[in-house]
Order: C-alpha cells, then structure tokens, then sequence
C-alpha cells in the first residue's frame, strides 16, 4: 500500500516537473529607465527604447543559456496607454523572441516601449511604469512568475547592475498655455533682400486641446522696408504642436546694420487667450556664393578630362 501512494504521488508530480521553465540563460535590460520623476502633461507619450539581452555570459548561476527564449511584458498603476513594439514594428508584449547567440550571434532584441497620458488626468497625478523581461516556457507563451535565474547581473567589469524589472516613475504637471509663440532673440536678414521670411511659431500648448484657428497681427517700426501691417490666420494647429507664421520685410534698399523690430499679436477665435512677442531684425552683409567650390572643381576637371579624350580620338581617327 507505501508504495502505491509513493507511485501516485510520483504520477501527480510528472506534468508539473514536464511543463517547468528550463532556466538557461539569465534575463535583463542592458540598460535601465532613467529613473527619478519625469513630469509629464496631458496627452503627452514618453518613450523609451529597451535592450532585453540574454545575459548568460555574465551569470553566475545560469551560464549555459547561449540559446533561450524570452519575452518583455508591460505595465502601469494607473492604467494608462502603453505601446510595446519590436524593431520590425510588430507587437512585442508578451512575444517569445528566441535569443541564439550560437548560430546567429543575437544576445539582444528591442522593444521600442511608449505610454501616453491620457486627457482624463489630472496634475498631480502619480504613475509607475514597469517593463520585465521574462522566460517563455516550451509553448513560446511568456511566464510572469518565471522569476529570474540571477538578479542583478553585472557589465562593464562588474560595474553596471542590470535587472529583470525595471521602474520608472511619472507626475502630470500643468500643460502649457493654450496659446503662445516661439520666435528667435535676432532674425538676421541679408541686404537686398526685397522678401525676406522673418518666422514665428504659433503654438497650441495643451496637448489635448482640439484644433484652434488663431489670428494675428504683424507690425514692424518701418526702419528696414515699409512699416509693416499684416494679418492672417494660423488655421487648424492642433493640439500640443506649433505653426509657422512670418512677417514679410523688405530689405531691398536697405543699409547694412539696421535694425527693425517686429510685434506680432496673437489670438484665438473666441478672443479668450492671446499673446505677443517682439522679434528683433538686423540687416547684414550678403554671404558671397563662393564659385569654385570643392564639387565644381571637381566636375570642371572631369569635363576637361573628357572634352580632351573627345579630342584625341578625334585626332586618331583623322590620322588614320
């Protein structure tokens, strides 16, 4: 009767034993997150790109794992978007990526891994992103709870502790203003110019606002050109990306060193936000073209070269 329940026990316990993950190789990224807090905004996606490598070579526990099978898995607290992507632009979370550093010489795959904001966030909002790599069992189907032969494993002499699982954490910060330009401290514009392109960039600071339309006006104090007075439409920039405007100037007569200022008032449609800024111009020297340059010496030389051998077969064939 002993050896019966012996027997049966020994029974129950094969499928468990046959379908246990072989521990070869030694999961881990080679590189870590950043760390620290990233602040980020509404609408906003971080990235950043993974190396999960088959660290058998620096294992002390698990060394003969040349060849092993593993995959990345993703997550977050709070349930915010995330994209996991291999390098051929294929979906990585949870694909069984065979690393063979044997016959094809790969210890590494990428995982190119994103999370988004959503516009439902509030600022002050806390979140923590988490990407492990683990082993996939004989089924290519990645284990969670596979653990990790030996964590961390060490490179750069011994120097650089790289992990299974990795961190990194966020906090929503307010988005930026609803309206606001960039424009450079000097816009230089040669001499003789008679439309010269000065830009502003009009922007939609929050990055889950919708499309906005945005007037404006642009004027300049007349010392290069005639006094500006233009006005126009930055239409449909969308949310958390900027536009390019420009005033128009004329420096066609104008002497070298003078200087101009341009104002550029913007708004939006409603008339509930806008903003200005003032763009300084200076007239300057024009840039000579330089003529013989490296790459019209060099197609000079090979016309000469041809137009002499044209030369000399034509000489050959009269003498013959």
């Amino acid at each position: 009767m002993k050896k019966l329940v012996i027997l049966a026990l020994v029974v129950m316990l094969l499928p468990a034993a046959s379908n246990a993950q072989i521990k070869q190789g030694d999961p881990g990224f080679y590189f870590d997150f950043p760390g620290g807090t990233i602040p980020v905004i509404r609408g906003e996606t971080w990235c950043e790109y993974l190396y999960a490598a088959n660290f058998y070579w620096a294992s002390t526990l698990c060394s003969a794992g040349a060849v092993d099978t593993f995959a990345v898995l993703t997550g977050d607290i709070q349930g915010w978007p995330i994209t996991n992507v291999l390098d051929d632009d294929s979906d990585a979370e949870g694909t069984c990526v065979i690393l063979d550093d044997i016959v094809e010489g790969t210890w590494y795959f990428g995982a190119y891994v994103c999370i988004t904001v959503p516009c439902e966030a509030t600022v002050g909002d806390l979140n923590t992103l988490t990407a492990q790599m683990v082993y996939c069992d004989e089924n290519m189907v990645a284990q969670p709870d596979s653990g990790d032969c030996e964590d961390p494993n060490y490179r750069s002499s011994g120097t650089v502790a790289c992990y299974s699982t990795i961190t990194q954490d966020f906090e929503v910060v307010a988005s930026p203003p609803a309206l606001y330009i960039l424009q450079d401290t000097l816009y230089y514009v040669e001499q003789g110019q008679t439309a010269a392109y000065v830009p502003f960039s009009v922007c939609n600071g929050d990055a889950c606002a919708p499309p906005t339309d945005y007037n404006y006006l642009i004027t300049s104090l007349g010392t290069v050109g005639a006094a500006l007075n233009q006005t126009g439409t930055a239409s449909g920039v969308s949310g958390g990306t900027c536009t390019d405007v420009y005033g128009i100037v004329d420096a066609g007569s104008a002497a070298v060193c003078t200087y101009d200022t341009l104002t550029i008032i913007v708004w939006n449609q409603a008339g509930t936000v806008y903003d200005t800024c003032v763009q300084a111009v200076h007239v300057v020297e024009p840039i000579p073209v330089p003529l013989f340059t490296a790459p019209v010496v060099t197609i000079l030389v090979l016309a000469m070269i041809l137009a002499a051998a044209v030369i000399m077969k034509r000489h050959a064939v009269s003498k013959a």
